[in-house]
């Protein structure tokens, strides 16, 4: 990406400590930073709209040149007159994160890549990760609208592995996109189709090592999958990575137990009965036990503007769930052995361990985001961060759609467990968050790291439609820095409420804009990752302004893929004015 080699120090308007009890620790405005000095790096979109999405990923090298490189996705583009098929963009990292990108123009260090289909939403949710193990990063492009069989298999959906390789940054300084549709046989590209009309593979999809052979492998939601002639109870999918997916070509998952994945695939399923569960909606891998090998989470529950979106020919859903929503954990002890026959299990019913979690009465789509696997109160055992953007209060407090994040201490203790959060086990230690306002929908997007470099890991979720310093739909961070010790039962995050820095120190990111005339607010941010984007050993957020301008004409609302350096922007600085 193109930056003005500038000093990196940001102006010191930018950060402030926060006095009194009752305030964040400290206060990020984005509105005071400027790319071009440093701390933050903004790639403009410039296609498409993003109010229905902006996914964005990270954290990987994928032209083996030593940086981490980062994507986002634009479902609603329509490249080369092809309506709503969607664009990716991969952003090559340099080691450095300041400066100012635009999508519209040509940038050698910027890859686009064309959906195939009308409808079809290319890049519906994307992912980076090193998933046939030859130790450069792959791109996972979701294609939740893919229609096979030349598209008589009507929103099956379709899951693209782009293998990591330097032949991608030269096509990026040629000016060369890569269109799905047929893409060059060099780049070595594999999809993984649905098997279902309406199943809807790609909505979402996330890695993990569940096999504990160094390889990441990957688990995928198919959230509309009818199961025993019940609709939308949603499946998943655990693919075993290798270089089994680097063959290039088509894998149809309609054969399951006979495809060329043969002994590298499995499948988990809700209950029975599970009408609208939409088990799968959102998918994740995270080592809850500390053993080396990931467990396999899937939640039941739904409420996705892009999930609206619907195929050529068919319908969209962008809601439903289990009761207030629910998580199902699959513990690695599922996934031994060769994998044949390949396993294919209720959660709950199959060979090895299993949670089930769900949401109390404020809840509503608990589990629509889900972290796990980092010990954010440094014990030593991981911990579990669920998520529930449209939950109505808690703790006695009413508060329509404010949404809430929580964070389950030491998830081990409940392996063999099913559980409601309105009745907890006696023994469980949680920590609970509520969004600032109603309709800020907190706990929408969550990341976490080391973002501050103290050893500790700490979490960052967003309140997306939070109007900070007035500003209407501008969003806000909240980044709670890890610490030696558990954060409080409750913590209300509304202006004035906030607990003592000495209970739970938080760092709050601004977004730079709000509401104007025709002009949607930043909207930060809506889906996030992390990782270390300038070599300095500190985790980095990898965030959108879901609706941020670009900086061509007639890009309003479009989003933007925003950088921001975890170590010079999130030190401990408490309400003293002095880092810890």
């Amino acid at each position: 990406m193109r930056k003005t080699e500038r000093a990196a120090w940001v102006l010191l308007l930018a950060i402030w400590a926060v006095p009194g009890h009752a305030q964040p620790v400290a206060v990020t405005d984005l509105a005071d930073v400027d790319p071009d000095e440093g701390r933050i790096e903004r790639v403009h979109g410039s296609v498409g709209s993003g109010v229905v999405g902006v996914p964005v990923a990270g954290g990987g090298d994928m032209d083996g040149d030593g940086h981490a490189d980062t994507a986002f996705a634009a479902m609603l583009a329509s490249p080369l007159g092809r309506d709503r098929a969607g664009q990716v963009f991969v952003a090559f990292g340099d080691g450095v994160i300041r400066g100012t990108s635009d999508t519209a123009q040509s940038d050698p260090e910027i890859l686009a890549f064309f959906g195939d289909q009308v409808q079809e939403n290319t890049g519906s949710e994307i992912w980076i990760d090193d998933v046939t193990g030859d130790g450069l990063a792959d791109l996972l492009i979701c294609r939740q609208n893919f229609s096979p069989d030349g598209g008589a298999r009507i929103g099956a959906g379709a899951l693209t592995i782009v293998p990591g390789q330097a032949a991608l940054r030269d096509r990026a300084a040629a000016g060369q996109p890569v269109d799905l549709r047929m893409p060059a046989p060099e780049l070595s590209v594999t999809t993984l189709l649905g098997a279902q009309a309406g199943e809807r593979l790609g909505i979402w999809v996330r890695t993990g090592d569940v096999t504990g052979d160094g390889i990441a492998d990957l688990v995928i939601g198919a959230d509309r999958r009818d199961e025993g002639g019940v609709a939308d109870a949603g499946t998943a999918y655990v693919i075993r990575g290798g270089a089994h997916l680097d063959g290039g070509g088509q894998i149809d998952l309609a054969g399951f137990g006979t495809t060329a994945l043969i002994g590298d695939i499995a499948r988990i399923r809700p209950p029975d009965g599970s009408s609208d569960y939409h088990f799968g909606a959102t998918v994740q891998m995270a080592d809850l036990d500390g053993n080396g090998r990931a467990e396999v989470l899937a939640a039941a529950a739904l409420n996705r503007a892009g999930a609206s979106l619907a195929p050529l020919g068919g319908s969209g859903n962008g809601s439903g769930g289990a009761p207030d929503g629910t998580v199902y954990i699959a513990w690695d002890d599922n996934f031994t052995g060769d994998w044949l026959p390949p396993p294919d299990f209720v959660v709950g019913e199959g060979p090895g361990s299993a949670t089930i979690i769900n949401g109390a009465s404020d809840n509503t789509t608990f589990g629509e985001e889900m972290l796990g696997g980092l010990d954010y109160d440094n014990d030593g055992a991981p911990d579990l961060f669920v998520g529930d953007l449209t939950a109505n209060g808690w703790a006695g407090i009413s508060r329509s759609f404010a949404g809430t994040g929580h964070v389950i201490y030491d998830i081990e203790t409940f392996k063999g467990a099913s559980f409601d959060l309105q009745t907890p086990p006696p023994n469980i230690e949680m920590a609970t968050f509520l969004g600032p306002i109603g309709g800020a929908i907190a706990g929408d997007t969550a990341l976490h790291g080391d973002f501050d470099g103290d050893g500790r890991d700490d979490l960052a979720f967003s309140s997306p439609h939070d109007n900070p310093l007035g500003r209407t739909n501008a969003g806000t961070l909240h980044v709670l820095l890890g610490r030696d010790g558990r954060w409080p039962g409750f913590s209300d995050l509304a202006p004035g409420a906030y607990p003592g820095a000495d209970e739970v120190a938080i760092h709050e990111i601004y977004g730079a804009n709000g509401d104007a005339s025709g002009n949607v607010g930043d909207t930060l941010a809506y889906s996030a990752a992390s990782g270390d984007l300038n070599d300095d050993g500190v985790a980095d957020l990898i965030i959108n302004e879901m609706t941020g301008d670009g900086l061509a004409p007639n890009t309003v609302d479009v989003g933007n893929l925003l950088l921001i350096d975890g170590a010079a922007t999130l030190a401990r600085i408490f309400a003293d004015g002095f880092e810890d």
